[in-house]
């Protein structure tokens, strides 16, 4: 009888911490401006802006740069589907890899000044990004027939072959190579080792539920590249802006993920998002935490002053801003989440360059 009372007590238990987290997540979700009522930590979140609100004050920034469907306009229309299969109409991803090497050469000790390093990385991460999303539709021509955001893809609908795209990404391989043997040894060493995990990253989706943390060894790796083409080494501060990077990406990356997550469920294509599940909002908090460690650990370690520190705190603070908001069911939602990672991105790389004068 005393044994049945027990196990009675801890299923009541149980059931009791259930509720409260559900009327939590319920109430988190509720609340426009990102926490709980009583709650300090979103009391705090919420003299930030909203993802929107900050997304717009960059847009506007921005404004005079040309976007992907710019350069579409310019390009005879026959050469559009080659361009789509780079997603130049869509630069978010090309941003998000030439961010880590920009923070990488920008750390390195007189690298701010190598502005031509800034400008060949710039290309390079285009060309990289571009190849990399011209393998992943090779690979994946067959699963992005059956997936709604992706059936309109070139090779999924039609508009180009496996051998145009196979030529297509051989130019953009042959370019970037060029790029890649005007730097230092060591750089081109780990350029090769980019290479390997571009290629085979979209195989990652299917044989691991961590493909995101795959993509983020892949997209960062440009931290260690950066540092060391305009160093000539490396050290504990460019593999602590790696590790931050492939924190960020685990971040960004998951939420991204959700948008697919029903038909991904559907095709048996892995994801964090599937695999965090409604733990995504929790753990994400927690890769964002690592984050900011890591960007303080590559600050003491570059020497750099307090504005930089400053600067890195309230990014991290946005990303942690942005989680409070974000539907997970809502794929427009989480777009306007993924995107703002553009943002963050340089607003670090800002506070890098600042914080090597204050």
């Amino acid at each position: 009888k005393q044994w049945y009372q027990r196990r009675v007590a801890i299923t009541a238990g149980k059931n009791s911490f259930k509720k409260a987290g559900q009327e939590f997540r319920e109430k988190r979700n509720a609340q426009s401006d990102g926490g709980v009522e009583g709650d300090l930590p979103g009391k705090f979140l919420a003299y930030f802006p909203t993802t929107a609100q900050f997304n717009s004050t960059f847009d506007r920034a921005l404004s005079k740069l040309p976007d992907g469907k710019d350069l579409l306009n310019q390009i005879p229309r026959k050469y559009w589907p080659y361009l789509r299969l780079s997603r130049v109409d869509k630069p978010i991803g090309a941003w998000l890899l030439f961010l880590p090497g920009a923070w990488g050469i920008c750390m390195a000790p007189f690298g701010a000044m190598s502005v031509h390093l800034l400008l060949l990385f710039g290309i390079g991460a285009v060309l990289m990004r571009g190849a990399g999303c011209t393998i992943n539709d090779m690979y994946d021509i067959d699963l992005d027939k059956q997936v709604i955001r992706t059936r309109d893809r070139p090779l999924a609908s039609g508009e180009l072959t496996k051998q145009q795209a196979t030529q297509w990404l051989a130019v953009q391989l042959g370019v970037s190579s060029l790029i890649l043997f005007s730097l230092n040894t060591q750089t081109i060493v780990l350029g090769m080792c980019s290479l390997l995990l571009v290629g085979t990253y979209p195989l990652m989706k299917r044989v691991t539920d961590f493909p995101q943390l795959y993509l983020g060894l892949t997209f960062n790796l440009g931290a260690l590249m950066g540092y060391s083409a305009a160093s000539g080494n490396l050290g504990l501060t460019p593999f602590a802006l790696y590790g931050a990077g492939i924190c960020w990406t685990m971040v960004y990356d998951t939420i991204y993920a959700h948008q697919d997550k029903v038909d991904d469920l559907k095709v048996g294509v892995k994801s964090t998002a599937l695999t965090f599940g409604d733990r995504t909002i929790q753990i994400c908090s927690n890769f964002t935490t690592a984050m900011g460690l890591s960007l303080f650990l590559a600050g003491m370690g570059g020497g750099l002053g307090p504005t930089y520190f400053i600067a890195s705190f309230l990014s991290c603070t946005m990303i942690m801003r942005g989680l409070s908001l974000v539907n997970l069911d809502d794929p427009k939602s989480c777009w306007e989440f993924f995107i703002m990672n553009r943002n963050i991105g340089l607003v670090i790389l800002i506070s890098i360059l600042m914080g090597k004068i204050f």
